[in-house]
């Protein structure tokens, strides 16, 4: 179950990498810079799809990411690009220094008075606020790549810190940093040797494809565990529904929905291999699903539920606003919030919250183990894990509850076949991570306007896929 990936680095841990190599194993600095500006030159080449090379204007600014700036467009005029650059401030660091010679020896610097595309290499890692933006050149509406770090975004957590045009793509250096999972902006990422015996671990990474709960050949319905779903309500049986189909869809044996008796007709669309009974007749189950659509009426309910049952639980929901002040529980949890929920349980602003999603899991993880829901989630761990790749599909309403029955599913696969052996924080957490990404694979074969249900539907072929290879 150990974490693998991509590293992601806050941006002082990337200047330690940067320094190690240059101070401890002897690389000089301008060798690293124009190995970047190659790399840099080479993805925006690849980025832009027209036929003919754009005239391109590159903004630098006096340090480290000015001096990327200036190199990435020598090397983009050797593949034949119409290339100028302007100093939007005066060159300070040595290797800016260095780099704005040259290029202005090759006649690079200067004014372009119509740019088909823009590089922002302005100001780089370190960007907080209050953020004073030099004058700028007039871009007339032209498509912005940043070089490492979009001016005017902090690194570390992609928050807006200054008025700067929003990129339509960029290539960062040495290491993926937080703000690359902030937004839908799509990137690169250029190695420039970061990696080498004795790096230290990182304490976030980007998950590839995760472990996932085996399934043997012949397990039976038993042996793939059974859900108990304690969700839904008059006004929301739908949800409760879509938390069924998500248990199934994610392998589950058997599903149990526990509603009360008086929203029974509102579960037309329930799949038939559910059963239905009241909250207080629940039979045994191997893993809980609790507070999508459930409404607020059964608050007490769920933090007895919280406290008390012994098996996996999975929170969601009204589940989740139901939970004052909640105590972390020794018994297994995983909580799965959005941001408002977030709000709720940590009794923050939202937008606090996600301005920087990496701490905030990092603060719901108090709590339990945690899928901190967004555009890239976050799963508790160490290390942190982020999934990229966002995806508007998933946008959709009932996706959430689709992903607290897919959690409770492979809660149940794996709790089954481990007797009674104490659950780990961190199974927990392996299984929250393979559902977050099977619910993001799902997704990810869809368009914009496919229903929960067809995102639900297509696990099992992500499941068996990923099993298979």
């Amino acid at each position: 179950m150990e974490r693998t990936g991509r590293p992601v680095s806050r941006a002082a841990a990337v200047r330690a990498l940067d320094a190690a190599l240059i101070n401890g194993v002897g690389i000089p600095s301008p060798v690293l810079m124009e190995h970047a500006a190659h790399g840099v030159a080479d993805a925006i080449v690849a980025w832009w799809t027209r036929a003919a090379p754009p005239r391109t204007l590159v903004l630098c600014g006096p340090g480290n990411n000015g001096g990327d700036g200036y190199a990435v467009a020598r090397h983009l005029a050797l593949r034949g690009w119409p290339v100028r650059c302007v100093a939007v401030a005066p060159p300070r660091s040595p290797e800016c220094v260095t780099m704005h010679h040259v290029a202005e020896r090759l006649g690079l610097v200067g004014p372009e008075p119509a740019p088909e595309l823009v590089l922002d290499a302005v100001l780089g890692t370190g960007q907080r606020p209050p953020l004073e933006l030099p004058p700028l050149p007039e871009l007339h509406g032209a498509p912005v790549v940043a070089i490492d770090v979009p001016t005017g975004i902090d690194a570390d957590t992609g928050a807006r810190v200054g008025a700067f045009p929003a990129p339509a793509f960029v290539v960062t250096i040495g290491r993926l940093k937080p703000f690359c999972f902030t937004s839908a902006v799509p990137f690169a990422l250029v190695d420039i040797g970061l990696e080498w015996k004795g790096t230290p671990p990182e304490a976030i990474h980007v998950a590839t494809r995760p472990w996932l709960p085996p399934m043997p050949a012949d397990a039976n319905k038993w042996r793939r565990g059974h859900v108990a779903v304690r969700a839904g309500s008059l006004e929301k049986a739908g949800a409760a529904v879509l938390a069924c189909h998500g248990a199934l869809r994610g392998g589950a044996g058997l599903v149990t929905l526990l509603i009360e008796r008086e929203a029974w007709p509102r579960l037309g669309a329930l799949a038939p291999e559910v059963m239905v009974a009241e909250p207080g007749a629940a039979p045994a189950y191997d893993a809980l699903v609790v507070g999508p659509g459930l409404g607020r009426a059964a608050d007490a309910e769920v933090r007895r539920l919280w406290e008390e049952v012994e098996a996996p639980a999975v929170f969601d929901a009204d589940g989740l606003r139901a939970l004052v002040d909640p105590r972390a529980s020794k018994r297994p949890r995983l909580i799965t919030p959005h941001a408002g929920e977030a709000a709720a349980l940590l009794g923050d602003d939202w937008r606090t919250l996600e301005a920087d999603r990496l701490a905030t899991t990092r603060r719901l993880g108090a709590i339990g183990a945690v899928i901190y829901k967004g555009a890239c989630p976050v799963i508790s761990g160490e290390p942190l894990a982020i999934l990229s790749g966002a995806n508007p599909t998933l946008g959709t309403g009932g996706s959430g509850d689709v992903l607290a029955g897919l959690c409770g599913a492979l809660l149940a696969n794996h709790a089954h076949g481990r007797g009674s052996t104490p659950w780990g924080r961190a199974e927990v957490e392996a299984v929250a991570l393979a559902a977050a990404w099977l619910h993001q694979e799902a997704a990810r074969g869809l368009p914009v306007g496919a229903t929960a249900r067809e995102i639900a539907d297509r696990v099992p072929m992500i499941r068996a896929a990923s099993s298979a290879s």
